[in-house]
């Protein structure tokens, strides 16, 4: 399906919600297929505003291509739903989501952004122990957009190869709702219960200690 569930999970998370929040995020995931966009921004005090709005203000960036249809909200009992409905998850790096985002391997591409702020940041080890296994795409807020909009990844180190002038095509590949994610080179390390996964997290964290 071609969803884009963004979760910060229960704390705040401004720095990425402010960059969901910017015309060059709705336009860019509009142009790489996707349709529906939806939102769970946890604590913080920046909301999720409506692309109508966002491009209204930002009459110098308008393109042709359609505005995403949103929801959002802060907090949920099981976002089980919301992850079963989406092709791309955009996530804090918490191991519970990255492990829910994950599996079943194959249903969805995962980009983990690295919140720089947090002290002692564990999420920052898991996040690069999912890029180093390619099972993940990793960025800070401020690279998010830009990965978005030429298929980049290489803020931390770049798994994927990709380069700095990759074609539209290419981009949807690595991106897009269409590829199951095995065929853009993503690997998946389990096949099953989310269980299977702590072990193997556990272990490629202690690579980092």
């Amino acid at each position: 399906m071609a969803v884009v569930f963004v979760t910060v999970g229960t704390t705040s998370f401004d720095g990425l919600i402010n960059e969901v929040n910017k015309v060059e995020f709705h336009e860019g995931l509009s142009r790489l297929g996707y349709k529906d966009l939806i939102i769970q921004y946890g604590s913080g005090s920046i909301t999720p505003r409506i692309p109508e709005d966002i491009c209204a203000e930002n009459t110098e960036h308008l393109s042709t291509t359609p505005f995403l249809r949103m929801k959002s909200f802060r907090y949920k009992d099981s976002l089980v739903d919301e992850f079963k409905s989406a092709s791309l998850v955009i996530s804090h790096g918490g191991a519970g989501t990255c492990i829910q985002a994950l599996t079943p391997f194959g249903s969805r591409r995962l980009i983990v952004v690295v919140n720089e702020k947090l002290m002692d940041n564990h999420q920052e080890e898991l996040a690069l122990a999912l890029l180093q296994g390619k099972h993940a795409l990793v960025c800070t807020p401020a690279s998010l957009n830009h990965l978005i909009w030429t298929g980049d990844e290489s803020t931390y180190s770049s798994q994927f190869l990709c380069n700095k002038d990759m074609p539209l095509a290419e981009i949807k590949r690595l991106l897009g709702p269409e590829i199951p994610p095995e065929q853009a080179g993503f690997v998946g390390f389990t096949r099953g219960s989310p269980e299977k996964l702590l072990p193997y997290i556990e272990e490629r964290l202690s690579n980092f200690s």
